[in-house]
C-alpha cells in the first residue's frame, strides 16, 4: 500500500490530529502516592520463646523455623497417610534441642501454646499437644488445598482490599521478575526458593480477613479478576502446573484460596462469582447450588469481557493487566479490543466467508450471545480497522458466515516448574 514505512507513518500517523479524549491528556497533577499499609499489631503477633532469656519472635519467624527444621514426613496410621506430620514426642525433642531446654514439661507447654496460637495442631484436631505418638502438623501443612493458609490471620486487616491486592501483586512481581529469563520464561522452582516468597506466603493470608460480600459489583469485578490472576501465579509456584485435561480439571476445581473465611476455587471465582453462577464448560451444574452461602457473592450483572482479563496461565489466555474500580469499564473495553486484534484469537477471512475465533468464544458463547449468528454480531463490536470493515460487510451480505475455533494452546511461560498432581492437595 505504501512504498516505505516512513510514507505509511506520514500518511497514517503524522497527518492525524492529536487525541481529543481528556483521559489521554498530559497529566497536570502530581502522581498519586500509594498509601503505606496500616501498621501491624506487633505486640499481638509476638511469641515468647521458652528458656531463661525470654526472647520474642514473630509468628512469621517461628513458622519459618518450624518449616525448615521440624522433622516432618508422611506417616501412616490405620491405613491412612498423614502427610508432612511429626509425632508429639518428636516435637518435644525438637523444642528441647533447638531452644536448649532440659525440662520436658516446658517443651510440652511451649507446644501447647503454639497449638493455642494456631501455629501447629493435631492432624485431625482431636488432641492436645503432648509428649506422645500422636501426629501433629504445623499450620502451613494443615490445609494444602488452600493456597493462603501459611498461617491463620489474626492481625489487623487492610480496609482497602484493592490496595492490599496491589501490594501483593507487587510483591509477587518482584519474585517473578528475578527468575524470568530474557525470553519471558519463568523458573517457578527458583521462585519458591526466594526469601521474599516466604514473606508473600504470610502476607497473602491477610486475604482471610477481606469480605467480598461487602463489595459493590464494580469493586467485586476488579478485585475478582486481579485476585484470579495473582492466585494463578501463586498456584504455579506452590503446586505446579497441570499437564493434561484431567489434571487441569483437578487444578482449577481443587486449588483454592480463603477470602474472608469463604474458600473459593478458580472455577468458583470465575464461573460462580464473575460469570453470575453459570455452568462451567462441559459441566452439568452451576457452581453454587441452592443454599450455598457463596451465592451472596455472585455478580448481579456479569460482564462477558472478563474473559479478556482472566489469565489461567496458558499461552492462549489474554495477557495479565491490572484492573481498577474507577476505570474498570474502560479497561475492559481496551482489553477486549486488544485481544480481538490478535490473529491468534480472531481471524476474519472474507474470501471464504469464515470467522476464526479463540476457543474461549466457544466455551463461553452463552456469555456473549445465545447463538453463533448473534455471536458474530458481538465480535464485530470488539474489532477495529480492516477486520471490523470486513466482518461488517460479511454480515451485511446476508451470507452464511462459517464460525471455526482456533485450537487452544495450553502451553505456559514455565522454564522450570513442578508438574501438578492432585496428590499435592491431600493432607
Amino acid at each position: 500500500l505504501y512504498p516505505t514505512a516512513l510514507e505509511r507513518y506520514q500518511k497514517e500517523v503524522e497527518s492525524q490530529s492529536g487525541p481529543t479524549d481528556p483521559r489521554l491528556a498530559i497529566p497536570t497533577t502530581p502522581p498519586v502516592v500509594e498509601k503505606p499499609p496500616p501498621p501491624r499489631n506487633e505486640s499481638e503477633d509476638m511469641i515468647k520463646l521458652p528458656g531463661a532469656d525470654g526472647q520474642t519472635v514473630t509468628v512469621f519467624e517461628i513458622i519459618k523455623t518450624l518449616i525448615k527444621k521440624m522433622p516432618c514426613k508422611d506417616r501412616s496410621y490405620h491405613l491412612k497417610t498423614y502427610k508432612s506430620s511429626f509425632k508429639g514426642s518428636e516435637g518435644v525433642k525438637f523444642f528441647m534441642m533447638h531452644y536448649g531446654l532440659s525440662d520436658v514439661k516446658e517443651a510440652v507447654s511451649f507446644g501447647q501454646m503454639l497449638q493455642k496460637r494456631k501455629i501447629l495442631d493435631h492432624v485431625t484436631m482431636d488432641h492436645d499437644f503432648d509428649n506422645n505418638d500422636n501426629f501433629f502438623r504445623i499450620q502451613p501443612y494443615m490445609k494444602p488445598k488452600v493456597l493462603n493458609s501459611f498461617r491463620v490471620w489474626v492481625d489487623r486487616v487492610e480496609s482497602d482490599a484493592m490496595a492490599l491486592l496491589n501490594r501483593l501483586n507487587k510483591l509477587m512481581g518482584s519474585i517473578i521478575s528475578k527468575v524470568t529469563d530474557g525470553n519471558g520464561y519463568v523458573d517457578y522452582l527458583a521462585a519458591a526458593e526466594d526469601e521474599k516468597y516466604f514473606t508473600f506466603e504470610e502476607n497473602v493470608c491477610e486475604l482471610q480477613g477481606v469480605s467480598m460480600a461487602s463489595m459493590d459489583d464494580k469493586t467485586k469485578l476488579a478485585f475478582g479478576i486481579n485476585l484470579y490472576n495473582l492466585m494463578i501465579k501463586y498456584a504455579f509456584i506452590k503446586h505446579g502446573i497441570p499437564d493434561s485435561d484431567l489434571a487441569r480439571g483437578s487444578f482449577y476445581n481443587g486449588v483454592s484460596f480463603n477470602i474472608g473465611g469463604t474458600v473459593l476455587s478458580f472455577h468458583d471465582l470465575e464461573n460462580g462469582i464473575l460469570r453470575g453462577n453459570k455452568k462451567p464448560p462441559y459441566q452439568p451444574t452451576v457452581k453454587f447450588l441452592r443454599g450455598d452461602p457463596r451465592l451472596k457473592l455472585v455478580l448481579s450483572k456479569p460482564d462477558p469481557r472478563i474473559h479478556f482479563g482472566l489469565n489461567c496461565g496458558a499461552k492462549s489466555c489474554p495477557p495479565v493487566k491490572k484492573f481498577t474500580v474507577d476505570a474498570i469499564e474502560e479497561e475492559l473495553r481496551i482489553v477486549a479490543l486488544a485481544f480481538c486484534e490478535q490473529s491468534d484469537n480472531v481471524i476474519v477471512d472474507d474470501d471464504k466467508c469464515e470467522l476464526h475465533l479463540s476457543t474461549i468464544f466457544n466455551w463461553y458463547q452463552s456469555d456473549f450471545a445465545d447463538s453463533k449468528s448473534k455471536l458474530v454480531k458481538v465480535i464485530v463490536t470488539y474489532l477495529r480497522g480492516d477486520s471490523k470493515e470486513k466482518l461488517q460487510k460479511m454480515i451485511e451480505s446476508k451470507k452464511d458466515i462459517k464460525v471455526k475455533y482456533i485450537k487452544y494452546d495450553w502451553g505456559t511461560n514455565a522454564l522450570k516448574s513442578k508438574t501438578y498432581s492432585s496428590n499435592f492437595l491431600q493432607a
